[in-house]
Order: structure tokens, then sequence, then C-alpha cells
């Protein structure tokens, strides 16, 4: 499973890689995002209706919850390790990128958090992921700096 680019730059920085395998790793990334793009632009009205919908999955969460408990329950699960979709998560806590940008309701591969509930340190989401669509159970922890962690990823994401 190829790296976000979050955890790419990371480790350009500690000098575990060089700048010409960073570059080759990110630009994997590019070609990946350019494709979309292109698919996007073949494709506007399906775009325009993958954003509204989007749009309102995001408006739905924010009836309930904060911008910044969204975002750093996104940022947890883009940092859990092998969480399969952490590729279109890895930017989540940059405020800048809006939060309907990291739902994929049509599109392959599907992503929507459904509900998230929290109890104490605990946060709970009930996500619709992947195609056929499955509805999973994700239970996020705070470690002991009181940040969000998510559980590893390594068997995948289990059901509900």
């Amino acid at each position: 499973m190829l790296e976000t680019p979050g955890q790419l730059a990371t480790r350009y920085e500690r000098g575990e890689i060089d700048r010409t395998e960073f570059q080759t790793l990110m630009a994997i990334h590019a070609r990946e995002l350019i494709t979309e793009i292109e698919e996007d632009y073949q494709n506007p009205l399906a775009a325009w209706i993958e954003m509204k919908l989007a749009m309102r999955v995001a408006k739905k969460l924010l009836k309930k919850h904060t911008t910044f408990q969204i975002r750093e329950a996104l940022t947890a699960l883009s940092e859990a390790p092998g969480f399969p979709l952490a590729k279109y998560l890895w930017n989540a806590p940059h405020p800048d990128v809006p939060l309907h940008c990291f739902f994929r309701i049509r599109k392959n591969p599907t992503f929507q958090i459904l509900s998230m509930e929290t109890i104490g340190d605990t946060v709970e989401l009930h996500v619709e992921i992947y195609r056929p669509r499955n509805r999973e159970r994700i239970v996020l922890n705070r470690d002991d700096r009181w940040r969000l962690t998510a559980p590893s990823f390594s068997k995948g994401v289990e059901p509900a």
C-alpha cells in the first residue's frame, strides 16, 4: 500500500528517503489525482452531483459536531496503520480544504461518515465504505496526549 503524501513528507524530513524517491512516490499520487480530475472533466454533471451529495453529508454532520471534531476524526483515520482510504484523508487537518472534499458518495471507493458519537475519551464512527456499500463501526480512542487514534487496519475494515 502506497503511503500518503503526509507520511511521505514525514519520511523525507527524517531523512529515511531521498529527494528522488520522494518525488517519484509523490508523482504517483499526482497521476491518480490528475486521472480523477480528467474523469470529472469528462462528466461534469456527475462531478457536480457528487459534490452536492458530499456537501449534504458534511452539512448533516455539522449540525451535531464542530468542524474541528470532524477533522480530528478524519485525521485519526488518515494516520491509522493500514487504513485503506488514508490517501483521500491525509490533508484533513488543513482548514483551507473544504470538509465535503473528504467524502466520496458515488465515486469508488466510497466513503462517508453516517454518524459520529463522542463518549468521554472515545469517538464512535459509523461509516459507509467501499462498494458494495458496507456499513462499518470504527472506534477511535484518545491517547495520553489526548489525540484521537484509530485502531490498526492490517486486516481491513471490519463490518459493524
